[in-house]
């Protein structure tokens, strides 16, 4: 069984991957897709169909949300994030857009690539999806602290 030792490499000492072993990485790297993107251009579009999140290796992004004013920056990212997370899991439409601030390069994970890991190497895909609920928690405690802050400056 081959091992992807470029992509294992790009994996190796992202926090989503702390726990795993750079042969681990080898075999999750299989299912992903190296991708790059121009300074200023738009990976998805808020609305567009999902089914993949990416992995942030090299450049930044920024995320964008339309709101009553137009487009709001959520937030920007940089080197190691996770972006579109949700996408992957629910296979619904992009909550927000995603723009590259700079020449990007990311690697894609896609729905069907998870399914094949599922099948293929089931304490793996459970592992990584431990670590995904992990990154996910941490995003909803703060979106909750931030809410929590709005609630309470609008009173």
């Amino acid at each position: 069984m081959a091992i992807n030792v470029g992509v294992a490499d790009l994996l190796d000492g992202l926090h989503l991957f702390v726990n795993f072993s750079h042969a681990e990485l080898g075999i999750v790297g299989r299912y992903m897709v190296p991708q790059s993107a121009r300074k200023g251009e738009v990976i998805f579009h808020e609305g567009d169909p999902g089914n993949f999140m990416l992995i942030l290796t090299h450049g930044s992004v920024s995320i964008f949300k339309e709101g009553g004013h137009g487009q709001q920056l959520l937030s920007s990212e940089g080197q190691g994030r996770v972006i579109g997370e949700m996408a992957l899991l629910e296979q619904d439409k992009r909550s927000a857009t995603c723009v590259a601030d700079k020449d990007c390069e990311f690697l894609t994970f896609k729905h069907e690539g998870l399914t094949r890991l599922a099948n293929e190497h089931p304490a793996l895909a459970y592992r990584f999806m431990y670590c995904l609920a992990q990154v996910i928690s941490r995003r909803l405690r703060r979106t909750s602290g931030m809410m929590a802050d709005f609630l309470s400056d609008s009173n």
